[in-house]
């Protein structure tokens, strides 16, 4: 049998959310400066999953 788990997401604080966004968007903005693939994928993909997580 498959088992459908299916979990709610987790809600963050306002805050907590803010804080994380802009830590994706200083590792964004460094994987810029310093040209390196990794931060700007690691900023992009830190952005685009608590964009996911919105709930609206």
């Amino acid at each position: 049998m498959v088992r459908t788990d299916h979990r709610q997401p987790i809600r963050l604080k306002p805050r907590t959310r803010w804080a994380l966004l802009a830590f994706a968007v200083a590792l964004l903005i460094a994987g810029v400066v310093v040209p390196h693939a990794l931060l700007i994928a690691a900023g992009l993909l830190l952005a685009g999953s608590l964009g996911l997580g919105s709930g609206r």
